[in-house]
């Protein structure tokens, strides 16, 4: 399950054109609150706000929204608005002036709530200012006990079907559901893991997938069997059964001896093992409140409250919950048993970076790509979307150019989406086009490591980003927001910089603490950072512990599931 680029709101042209006339000085603070709208009602569990600012003229520094006085959120800013740029063409940074924050609120099924919410910007001289206050009303929607009897029917004739099933379980047969087989942080993590599990484990595998996808030939030729099953709504009552259903009915027939797994979104997969009573592992990735990935992948509408209680059930039920950063483990601990979290760290093999390039190359490839061999190169690598704050490396990049007249900067995993225009955008009206480099997604970017300075991690949301692990093998010192997983792998001052997320002056200041360093710093900061993460260096670990996790839980014998999850609405 993709977690979705910005929500884009239909923009309220007559704040725009009022915020036009007062920007026409350049001072003071500009803006709208487009979402909510005063006392709408929402529905879901999240307070969804969205609006733009500029503080004369420019972009902000950070914005905090707080819902009913509970603590401050920090919105993501940087955002496109081309409906702003389009009435302020002559203000460059219109383009980005967009913000938005997703505020859970914990309400229960069926019930209202009406909440205040309150925005408040902070100026890059550190002046904050409420620029906007609103009352909605929260509403979650009720259970349909119809159509929650209909599910229980449909679960239950499932429990028939299952039982004239009678095929040998194979302990060392793994039977995975994953949410995608395009390239991506997820997937690529799962390709490399199955590849381990087969030639180096004795473990069979057998794929199932929602939609083909460019890791289809590279599972099969790792030795994998691919199902795919087409897309399916998950969040409507009915279609939820019967996909748990049909999944329930491969796993059972598949022969595999447990199932894994892939990503928070697959939980279908979880509900179908435990249908089919198969033991069941599950990787999480994400470090989201369930509230905002419901909100990111399923909409406003979200999920039936019935499919959502589902959801939660089997975080509970699933025999382990798997994790690579302890940090998103603790995220998840109120839903499960501690003994059923574990955090298994994964490592990368060093041996494929081919990361000890001679000067002659680096300087071959610097010449390849236009870069100057003078440059000090700051890389970015990871697929560009709004959480990835590339927009706002863009605009920090600009700010410290001037006292770095070498600095270069090398953003790689650009696409064809709005989020990716603007950052286009962004760089040609900043004339920049000299000074950054974008380069769409590449399978392997070990050139760009090669060639790398500085490693970038300007995200506002991870779990353990590989990337910073990657940099570290290659010897480039690293610069993260400090999110879920970055602490695992930087202690800043010591093996890298940390600096805190949607903070655009705190992205600056950490952009100039590493242009500032000398290199005989950066060469010692390198250094300890490879020791510090020594762990993380060695590939062979991490795919033992899968197959000795998943050949235990087969051996072990499954619990008889006849009710939810797995056999319909709790």
């Amino acid at each position: 399950m993709n977690v979705a680029t910005a929500t884009t709101a239909t923009p309220n042209p007559g704040a725009v054109g009022a915020a036009s006339r007062s920007a026409g000085g350049v001072r003071g603070v500009s803006g709208s609150l487009d979402s909510p709208a005063e006392n709408v009602v929402v529905h879901g569990n999240v307070v969804v706000v969205i609006g733009w600012v500029l503080w004369d003229g420019r972009l902000v520094s950070r914005i905090e929204v707080e819902v009913d006085g509970a603590k401050p959120v920090r919105a993501r800013t940087t955002l496109p608005r081309i409906d702003v740029a389009a009435v302020l063409p002559d203000l460059p940074d219109a383009v980005l002036a967009g913000y938005e924050a997703r505020v859970p609120v914990d309400i229960a099924a069926g019930e209202s709530r009406e909440v205040s919410v309150r925005v408040i910007a902070h100026s890059r001289a550190g002046a904050g200012q409420v620029i906007a206050t609103r009352v909605c009303t929260v509403r979650s929607r009720a259970f349909d006990p119809q159509e929650r009897a209909v599910v229980e029917r449909n679960a239950a004739m499932s429990r028939q079907l299952l039982a004239g099933i009678q095929v040998p379980r194979d302990p060392d047969h793994v039977l995975v559901f994953t949410h995608s087989l395009r390239v991506g942080g997820g997937e690529l993590w799962l390709a490399e893991l199955i590849g381990k599990l087969l030639r180096e484990n004795g473990i069979h595998v057998t794929v199932v997938a929602p939609a083909d996808g460019p890791l289809r030939a590279e599972l099969e030729g790792l030795g994998a069997r691919v199902w795919l099953t087409g897309d399916h709504d998950v969040a409507r009552s009915l279609p939820y059964q019967a996909y748990v259903n049909e999944l329930a009915l491969i796993a059972r027939a598949s022969g595999a001896g447990s199932v894994l797994v892939n990503t928070l979104g697959v939980f279908a997969g979880v509900d179908a093992a435990l249908l089919a009573q198969l033991p069941v592992a599950w990787v999480i990735h994400e470090s989201f409140a369930l509230a905002d990935f419901e909100l990111l992948n399923w909409g406003a509408d979200g999920l039936d409250p019935s499919v959502r209680r589902r959801w939660q059930d089997c975080l509970g039920a699933a025999d382990a919950l798997l994790f690579v950063a302890d940090a998103t483990r603790e995220l998840f601990l109120r839903y499960s048993a501690p003994r059923k979290c574990l955090t298994i760290k994964y490592g990368i093999d060093v041996t494929r970076l081919d990361r000890a390039g001679s000067a002659e190359e680096t300087s071959a490839l610097r010449r390849r790509y236009g870069i100057d061999e003078r440059a000090q190169v700051l890389l970015t690598v990871g697929v560009s979307e709004p959480r990835k704050g590339h927009a706002a490396l863009v605009v920090a990049f600009e700010r410290i150019r001037r006292h770095h007249p070498y600095a270069h900067l090398v953003i790689v995993g650009m696409i064809d989406s709005p989020y990716c225009h603007a950052v286009h955008r962004c760089v040609a009206e900043r004339r920049l086009d000299d000074r950054v480099t974008l380069v769409p997604i590449v399978r392997d970017p070990r050139a760009y490591f090669q060639i790398a300075d500085f490693f970038v991690n300007s995200s506002d949301i991870e779990s353990l980003p590989r990337s910073i692990i990657e940099a570290v093998a290659f010897g480039v010192p690293v610069l993260a927001a400090d999110v879920f997983g970055s602490r695992d792998l930087v202690v800043d001052g010591v093996t890298g910089w940390l600096f805190s997320p949607n903070d655009s002056n705190a992205l600056t200041v950490g952009l100039a603490r590493a242009l500032d360093s000398s290199a005989g710093e950066r060469e010692l900061m390198a250094g300890r950072a490879l020791r510090h993460i020594g762990g993380f260096l060695d590939s062979t670990h991490y795919g033992g512990q899968y197959a000795s996790l998943m050949r235990g839980l087969a051996a072990a014998v499954p619990a008889h599931v006849d009710s939810a999850p797995g056999g319909g609405p709790s």
